[in-house]
């Protein structure tokens, strides 16, 4: 699905707030992938093969070039328009796809090191969110790993409330206990959790 619609894009109007949880995601996402690279002994010759869904324009490439990060990079996003205007477009280690997740992807099964995503699980209904788990794990290489950040729930707390948030798009917040179990029930094998930042 597309990048997080912010209620200043909604809105068309830039949002200092806004801005800055773009870099504190952004920035998590990197420092994740920094990690990898780093733990799976990859180099600039010998690229992590990376795939972010819900790329919006490619910024996150974008941002890890800039921080000497290469990687082999596909973005995936279901609306045209961002994809349109990317930085990144022309880069020969960039592909850029229209795609729904939810109706499959066409990047081949293993062939990804890493996925990555931010903010985007939670615009995808409940009951699509198994199948596009199950196609996540699929495109991955064995010991690949995925890092994903969204806004969710515990079982013993509610921080999120859809009604509350519907006008953001939002559909969906997993409970973080059901949700570690169904990646676990797909195959994945559970890494870390960060509890990370929160901006009002």
């Amino acid at each position: 699905m597309s990048h997080s619609q912010y209620k200043c894009q909604v809105q068309g109007k830039e949002s200092y707030i806004d801005n800055l949880f773009v870099i504190f995601s952004q920035s998590y996402l990197m420092n994740q992938v920094k990690e990898y690279h780093k733990e799976k002994g990859h180099s600039n010759k010998n690229r992590v093969k990376l795939l972010e869904l819900g790329c919006y324009n490619g910024r996150v490439m974008q941002f890890m070039t800039q921080q000497m990060i290469f990687v082999n990079y596909t973005g995936i996003d279901v609306t045209q328009k961002y994809l349109a205007h990317s930085p990144v477009a022309r880069r020969k280690d960039v592909t850029l796809l229209c795609e729904d997740v939810t109706q499959g992807l066409t990047v081949a099964d293993g062939s990804q090191d890493m996925i990555i995503s931010s903010e985007v699980l939670e615009h995808i209904n409940p009951e699509d969110l198994p199948g596009v788990i199950q196609t996540l794990y699929n495109k991955l290489k064995v010991g690949g790993r995925i890092c994903v950040a969204f806004p969710m729930n515990t079982r013993d707390k509610m921080y999120h409330d859809l009604s509350k948030e519907k006008g953001l798009g939002h559909v969906n917040f997993p409970v973080y206990e059901d949700f570690i179990k169904l990646c676990e029930n797909t195959g994945f094998t559970f890494h870390h959790y960060d509890s990370g930042f929160s901006l009002k």
